[in-house]
């Protein structure tokens, strides 16, 4: 096993057991509750909340430290998962090879849980700034980072929203139309991971511009990516990049951007697994 994959299952395994303690319910009857473990555990590569701690990690924080606000980074995801597949927005019926939350457990039951899987989120942020010296954080340091996830949130929630717009739309989307809305719909939360990793490692303010950019970069290459293997999917008629500029265009713009957040992580120190995740994303071999 390779240095890169030893750390990515360290990382799953850190965060899988934080999420396990957030979503513990003793209430065998909680409906809700199910519905949240059901859309959260056992499943998803982890990749935002792996970012977290690694950028805590380079910039030579406890990695401990930023395991709750990992799971927190995978909770919101988790949230937002649920409310795209109901049927007012993208109508998914599956996630991750399972019926998604409300074909499971119905329409009302999938939005409480993903109004709590929010909720829970912010809970597991802040119960940081209360645990014992040295695994907490400091509390201005978690308000940075509560403050950060919800503006990600907040940009997220945007993007869906543009994109059920653009799907809409009779005119034509343009290039800079779909890149918007990738920025805010896919790369705000995921560049709000790198950045809570590196507040959570008290980094000085250049340290957070880097974790941005390489955030944003690689949001894009990962999402573009995405698109091209939806163009063999049931979802090859939706808006997207190769759709609208071509699949051989779409393919080395992704690799732009690839590039990019490649030479930021090789500016960073000890870069190596950030550099490898971006190669390992865009060629899917996590």
């Amino acid at each position: 096993m390779t240095l890169f994959n030893q750390r990515m299952n360290e990382y799953r395994e850190l965060i899988e057991k934080e999420l396990e303690r957030a979503l513990h319910f003793p209430e065998t009857d909680y409906k809700v509750g199910q519905a949240m473990r059901y859309s959260t555990l056992g499943g998803g590569k982890r990749i935002r909340g792996a970012l977290t701690l690694e950028f805590c990690r380079v910039f030579g924080g406890d990695v401990k430290k930023a395991v709750c606000v990992a799971a927190a980074i995978e909770l919101i995801h988790a949230f937002s998962l649920v409310h795209d597949d109901l049927p007012c927005m993208d109508d998914d019926d599956f996630r991750r090879g399972k019926p998604s939350c409300h074909k499971e457990f119905g329409e009302a039951t999938a939005l409480l849980a993903g109004d709590a899987l929010l909720a829970t989120a912010f809970n597991t942020v802040s119960a940081a700034a209360f645990l014992p010296k040295p695994e907490g954080l400091k509390p201005q340091n978690v308000v940075s980072v509560i403050s950060t996830l919800s503006n990600a949130t907040t940009e997220m929630i945007k993007g869906q929203q543009k994109d059920m717009e653009l799907e809409k739309s009779t005119k034509t989307v343009s290039e800079e139309e779909l890149l918007a809305m990738y920025n805010r719909k896919t790369c705000a939360l995921i560049s709000g991971g790198c950045v809570c990793g590196a507040l959570c490692a008290d980094a000085p303010e250049k340290a957070l511009h880097n974790a941005r950019g390489y955030g944003f970069a690689m949001g894009l290459a990962f999402q573009i990516t995405d698109d091209l293997l939806d163009l063999k999917t049931e979802k090859a008629g939706k808006k997207t990049l190769p759709l609208l500029i071509g699949e051989k265009k779409a393919r080395e713009l992704a690799g732009e951007y690839n590039d990019t957040s490649i030479k930021i992580a090789e500016k960073l120190p000890k870069g190596d697994f950030l550099k490898e995740l971006a190669l390992s994303l865009i060629e899917r071999r996590i």
